[in-house]
């Protein structure tokens, strides 16, 4: 099958179907492979136009509650031991997709180094600041080989 032919099957299908699929929580792979394209095939067909692009995006973050929520329902549905452990390495996966689909709302919080809550930086004076910047630099080009 040509390539066009895999773009139309995919607007034949539309943006509103892969998305209200996203947001249930199916996977992009699952979702070519019930279309019948490959997986960098729909990828390439959403980024290939900006409305489609932002739509799934939107959809992946509204996905990312469903995890956040299928890993409670997990833990609380849990009767035994076994469903528990099952349970626990379900809700720790759901919270990882959770935190790659949408960083900003479940992912790691990331401290950057200057930051005005970290304390060890914040209470340095210029003085102090410039030294380590200055020892810094020094041993990066010792490092370097010549």
């Amino acid at each position: 099958m040509a390539k066009g032919d895999k773009a139309a099957l995919l607007d034949q299908f539309g943006i509103d179907e892969v998305c209200a699929r996203l947001i249930a929580g199916e996977s992009q792979g699952a979702i070519a492979k019930h279309v019948g394209v490959g997986l960098m095939t729909l990828i390439d067909w959403i980024a290939a136009d900006p409305v489609r692009s932002a739509r799934a995006r939107e959809a992946r973050t509204a996905a990312a509650r469903q995890f956040d929520e299928k890993a409670e329902a997990e833990l609380r549905d849990a009767s035994d031991p076994f469903t528990l452990a099952r349970a626990k390495e379900l809700a720790h996966h759901f919270r990882w997709r959770a935190s790659k689909v949408a960083p900003r709302d479940y992912g790691d919080k990331l401290a950057i180094g200057g930051a005005e809550d970290l304390p060890p930086l914040k209470n340095l004076s210029d003085d102090d600041l410039e030294a380590r910047i200055r020892a810094k630099l020094e041993a990066m080009n010792a490092s370097k080989p010549e």
